[in-house]
């Protein structure tokens, strides 16, 4: 028993130097990738940090309440997990607290009464099952019939402009492509960095789904819209937007507005852009939805 006790201090104070290293911005050096620069948010890690002395308290001072602690903690974690599989994206930061704190449950369970050890576990298969079943559901039911989804590809000159709905430069770039006109000339390629932009993007670009059904379909499709684009930019590296894939090249950054105007004004005095290294298989899709 003195050991188990001895291993739950260890965890809990892992858990809580691992949220402070974090919060502090020292944990982004093992963690650069577009998952943690999307997701991590001191003011989380900050809490992370309150929760880890929340559970070390309770554990040592109210062992009673530790149950009802854990149960929150699990309903977050949860939730955490799940938009973390919505959106594919996944910050390795993240996910090693959800590990840390699991084995906190673990070690500690035996504090717990019978109704919240089911509870809590419940809710650990209940997330695990839902993350299991939504990329075949998303991909089964995801795609109006009206807009199939077109893959971002090197064979060709279409302009890709990657965007996010959060992001006021992508707005400066598509109020842009609006005073030129030339919305029907680039493919807009929407990420989502949270749920939030997923369904700002349901909300603008599906206007006429007002039915129940329609708008599911409309949120699947969107989903999986982000979940390739995220993806597609997480396997090149690619943690800013806006920036442009044309004919194999990327154009990111200040540079992006230049870039289409002169290609919309005359695609033979483009300037020169870095060079994109795409694989041979096409990734992302370029669909925003359209169920109208």
């Amino acid at each position: 028993m003195r050991k188990r006790q001895t291993a739950v201090y260890a965890v809990g104070f892992v858990m809580l130097l691992y949220s402070l290293i974090n919060a502090l911005g020292s944990g982004q050096v093992l963690c650069e990738s577009l998952g943690c620069r999307a997701l991590q948010k001191p003011a989380l890690w900050w809490a992370g940090a309150a929760y880890a002395l929340m559970l070390l308290g309770a554990f040592r001072f109210r062992p009673t309440f530790l149950g009802a602690i854990i149960l929150v903690g699990m309903a977050v974690e949860s939730a955490l997990v799940l938009t973390q599989v919505l959106l594919n994206l996944y910050c390795p930061a993240c996910l090693g607290y959800t590990a840390l704190f699991l084995l906190f449950v673990i070690l500690a369970g035996f504090l717990m009464g019978p109704l919240a050890k089911k509870t809590a576990w419940a809710m650990a298969g209940a997330t695990l099952c839902a993350a299991v079943t939504f990329v075949p559901l998303s991909r089964a039911v995801c795609a109006c019939s009206e807009s199939p989804f077109s893959q971002v590809s090197a064979d060709d000159q279409t302009l890709y402009l990657f965007f996010e709905p959060t992001c006021r430069h992508c707005h400066s770039v598509l109020e842009l492509l609006e005073k030129m006109e030339a919305n029907n000339r680039v493919r807009l390629c929407p990420e989502a960095w949270s749920l939030t932009s997923v369904w700002a993007l349901v909300r603008d670009h599906c206007r006429t789904c007002t039915g129940l059904k329609d708008r599911a379909r409309c949120l699947l499709s969107t989903l999986t819209v982000v979940r390739a684009n995220n993806a597609f930019c997480m396997k090149r590296g690619l943690p800013y937007v806006p920036f442009i894939v044309h004919g194999g090249r990327i154009v990111t950054g200040s540079d992006v507005s230049p870039y289409l105007l002169s290609v919309l004004r005359d695609p033979f005095e483009a300037p020169e852009a870095h060079p994109l290294l795409l694989p041979g298989e096409p990734g992302g899709s370029c669909t925003v939805n359209a169920c109208d």
